[in-house]
């Protein structure tokens, strides 16, 4: 699929929203709401994906895709883990997060302490696991009709759990987070028109993360996310206008290390150290991880897969 700069700065919006919640939850209460909007994302460019490459060659190729999500997502994530094996993280923790069941582990009870941030990782991989096999199965002529029902149906379900199951359980399990990642999913097979007229979903969105109501330890905070939902899916028809504002070239660059900055922060803001001790130890590792294992990674999968042409510019 072309590339949409904006995506990509939505994206930076989303990981600014998170790590200001986890710096100062006083400040940013409800910035847990940009791990929703990075699920609408994350379903709408993978689904748009997978349906470019079935437009293209009649079928997924799901080894290629595994393979490039498996390179993208472990090297980074083992390498948050070496280190805090190594600083006395105990296995049981490291197993939970290296196998993608974080989310499930916390929800049993598991104090994942500076590793907790990564059930929102599990549930991504959940997803990348299940969704390609989905569209390789599913008929072209009734992929809207089906893709849509099943994006009702994880809402409704989202709707009766917070009712039904433990607040834990919607926060945190794949299935709850599946309205999310389905409705993105919707928007890339349905493609209705561009909404350049939704300019107002983006701060409105950010507004809504400053509302303490949302903040709270209360079942207000999951009906709320019913809202940061709508406009989840509001801001990513904003963007697929490529607004420049949001293709800027820092958000551009946050979204190029947002993966390596959203395994690392928490590591250093939930440690016994200062803010700035902590910012700075952020950007350090984010940098360390872009640019001596990210980076690489990408770059000898390309070369191996003889497309190194076909691997966008990195700037130095």
């Amino acid at each position: 699929m072309p590339r949409i700069p904006a995506l990509d700065g939505l994206r930076a919006v989303a990981i600014a929203a998170v790590v200001g919640y986890h710096i100062d939850s006083a400040v940013v209460p409800a910035g847990h709401y940009g791990v929703c909007l990075f699920f609408v994302l994350s379903g709408y460019v993978v689904t748009r994906s997978l349906r470019a490459e079935v437009d293209r060659t009649g079928r997924v190729d799901l080894g290629t895709f595994y393979r490039k999500r498996v390179l993208r997502l472990l090297p980074a994530l083992l390498a948050v883990c070496l280190v805090m094996g190594a600083m006395g993280t105990d296995w049981s923790r490291l197993l939970a997060v290296l196998s993608f069941c974080a989310n499930y582990a916390r929800i049993e009870g598991l104090d994942l302490e500076r590793l907790t941030h990564t059930w929102f990782i599990a549930v991504i991989a959940h997803f990348y696991l299940l969704w390609p096999l989905a569209i390789a199965a599913l008929r072209t002529r009734h992929l809207t009709r089906i893709v849509g029902g099943l994006a009702l149906a994880a809402i409704i379900w989202r709707a009766i759990a917070i009712e039904a199951m433990s607040p834990g359980w919607v926060y945190n399990a794949t299935d709850t987070n599946a309205a999310a990642l389905l409705v993105g999913c919707f928007l890339a097979v349905a493609r209705p028109a561009t909404w350049r007229f939704a300019v107002w979903s983006v701060p409105a969105l950010l507004a809504l993360m400053l509302v303490p109501a949302f903040g709270s330890t209360s079942t207000t905070v999951l009906w709320g996310g019913f809202a940061a939902l709508g406009l989840s899916a509001l801001t990513v028809q904003y963007a697929l206008t490529d607004p420049v504002w949001l293709a800027n070239r820092v958000l551009l660059r946050v979204a190029e290390l947002s993966f390596g900055l959203y395994l690392w922060h928490y590591v250093f803001i939930r440690s016994d150290i200062a803010l700035w001790l902590a910012l700075v130890l952020t950007v350090a590792a984010t940098a360390a991880s872009w640019y001596l294992l990210e980076r690489p990674v990408m770059h000898w999968a390309a070369r191996r897969k003889g497309q190194a042409r076909a691997l966008p510019a990195l700037s130095a």
